[in-house]
């Protein structure tokens, strides 16, 4: 008499010749259905409007000091105009990396960028300070003045009704 197969998941088989095929029992460890259910949610407007503005708000920085120094200098030579804009070409691929995390929905992104435009926004108040005693021409006010409408314009569009629950869903 020949036994049985070996079934690992406990439950004894019947003798082929008695009873017809039937499939083997599944997987303890299978997904279930509901759990393989994808869900999208779509981006609210205003993340796309934040997206934009965190960009014309990164590239207000290298833009802005090349229009001012080309402005009020004439040239880009010495050490001081070069490192200037070279930082603030960092701080616009900075700007540009958390502008498109916080388009794939990124909570940090969200907020890193708010923070960084806190402290971007005090020097540029503290710019607007020594421009105050300075002579500056129109361009400079304007990147001024755009330096410090953009984040705020920006930090708002992030926070608009309808955008929590874009970013609820990529806490970590």
């Amino acid at each position: 008499m020949s036994q049985p197969p070996f079934d690992p998941y406990g439950t004894p088989l019947p003798p082929h010749h008695h009873q017809p095929h039937q499939p083997p029992p599944a997987f303890p460890g299978a997904m279930r259905e509901v759990d393989q259910a994808a869900t999208t949610v779509a981006r609210p407007a205003p993340v796309t409007a934040a997206f934009a503005l965190w960009l014309l708000t990164a590239l207000s920085w290298p833009i802005g000091t090349a229009l001012r120094t080309a402005a009020e200098d004439d040239r880009f030579t010495g050490f001081a105009p070069v490192m200037t804009l070279f930082g603030t070409t960092c701080l616009a691929i900075a700007g540009l990396w958390g502008a498109i995390a916080l388009l794939r929905g990124s909570y940090h992104a969200r907020l890193a960028l708010c923070g960084g435009a806190l402290v971007l926004s005090a020097l540029t108040v503290a710019a607007l300070l020594v421009a105050a005693e300075d002579d500056l021409g129109p361009v400079s006010w304007t990147v001024i003045v755009l330096r410090l409408l953009l984040p705020v314009a920006a930090a708002a569009c992030s926070f608009l009704p309808g955008t929590r629950h874009y970013f609820a869903g990529n806490l970590g």
